[in-house]
């Protein structure tokens, strides 16, 4: 398991990486283009935006992984340690339930469109690719708070409670 964890991480970080460089790349390109010449290439902006959609979803998996997502939890430090614990763990078994809900429903969507054979406006490639970044991130995420929940379980409350509170990370 930790090898597979290590392999998806860098895959992760590496086409986010990539996909970040390659958006900011062609909206470079687009303005020099625009302003410069006064022409375009007509697929940047688009290309552009399922980029950053890209980078935004893997990034928020990336998040799950890092510990880095907003939670509020002032009404759960009110509560014992063992409650505020199984509270941790409701909430990450919440958390596996919607994202594998959209990750389901975004393979089912990926299926249609695949049916239907729809492509995108400028750079006419079939749908279900950038569409499918829908599914692919909340497939990681599942698997990431998957991954969370099993280490919370294993976790000493007091530990687990710390690590939370952001002492041990």
């Amino acid at each position: 398991m930790n090898f597979l964890n290590k392999i998806i991480s860098r895959a992760e970080e590496l086409l986010c990486g990539l996909a970040l460089s390659l958006a900011t790349s062609f909206a470079f390109i687009e303005v020099i283009l625009r302003r410069g010449f006064g022409s375009s290439l007509g697929f940047t902006q688009e290309a552009v935006n399922y980029l950053l959609i890209f980078v935004g979803l893997v990034g928020a998996s990336i998040g799950v992984r890092e510990k880095v997502h907003l939670g509020v939890d002032l009404l759960i430090k009110q509560f014992s340690p063992n409650l505020q614990k199984g509270m941790i763990l409701f909430v990450y078994s919440i958390n596996i339930l919607f994202c594998l809900v959209v990750a389901i429903l975004g393979y089912q969507h990926i299926a249609i469109l695949a049916q239907f054979g729809l492509v995108s406006p400028e750079m006419e490639i079939p749908m279900y690719i950038p569409k499918g970044i829908v599914a692919v991130a909340f497939t990681l995420m599942t698997f990431r708070y998957l991954q969370e929940l099993i280490k919370a379980i294993k976790t000493p409350t007091e530990e687990l409670l710390a690590e939370q509170e952001g002492g041990v990370h």
